[in-house]
């Protein structure tokens, strides 16, 4: 097993082991509302939601951004590395236009052009630092011309940890705010809105950052 898929092990057991856990926190703060917030962004700028097919990276117990975007929006690819985070999901948003997957991010196999939003809420700080950069590529790959990415991001300079939280073992990694920016904008997108927010984190608030951005050209291919 190499480094990268032992990280992704660690998350994929750490959020097993911290399902109900993390869902209570997330219900008791602020994120919610932070997602919601982004949420209506994103779908105002979509001319008719009801109409589209849209990708959720790391779904976890699907409240409240699989809930909402299976109400607003046609059909929902959900994803998330966690068994039980998926079978949360499932009980918590019961909905026929949603299609559940249990995967890495970085292995789905999605049609090119077929999607008009991925939408990734702390998830993608999950990845390794050079699988992010491949990650934007894909998204961007993924989305017809004109469609949109909203991801939360790190803006530490990390190159990759683990840590104690929520009473698991956790891995994340990171860049800083303008290489955020660089590597969204060398995938092809165009930067709508970028703003950084911080979140509660254990106690203490912790800066992420908040990213709109669009399709509209000439993007660069995964390699």
């Amino acid at each position: 097993m190499n480094s990268s898929e032992k990280d992704k092990t660690l998350v994929r057991e750490g959020y097993n082991q911290i399902a109900q856990t993390y869902l209570q926190w997330t219900s008791d703060i602020d994120r919610d509302s932070l997602r919601t917030k982004f949420l209506d962004k994103l779908l105002s700028k979509i001319e008719h939601p009801s109409t589209v097919k849209v990708l959720e990276l790391g779904c976890g117990a699907g409240i409240p951004s699989t809930k909402i975007l299976a109400e607003r929006c046609r059909e929902v690819y959900a994803v998330d590395i966690s068994d039980l985070q998926i079978d949360l999901a499932k009980a918590n948003v019961a909905k026929d236009n949603v299609n559940f997957i249990r995967a890495d991010m970085t292995g789905l196999s999605i049609e090119v052009g077929s999607l008009s939003a991925v939408v990734a809420f702390y998830s993608i700080l999950h990845l390794p630092r050079d699988e992010q950069i491949e990650m934007f590529k894909l998204i961007w790959s993924w989305l017809e011309l004109g469609g949109f990415l909203l991801c939360n991001l790190g803006v530490e300079d990390n190159p990759g940890n683990t840590a104690d939280w929520l009473g698991t073992r956790m891995y994340w990694s990171g860049f800083d705010e303008k290489t955020n920016t660089a590597n969204i904008k060398d995938a092809g997108f165009t930067i709508v809105e970028s703003a950084i927010i911080s979140d509660t984190e254990d106690g203490r608030l912790v800066p992420f950052q908040w990213v709109i951005a669009t399709k509209n050209g000439l993007g660069a291919e995964p390699t």
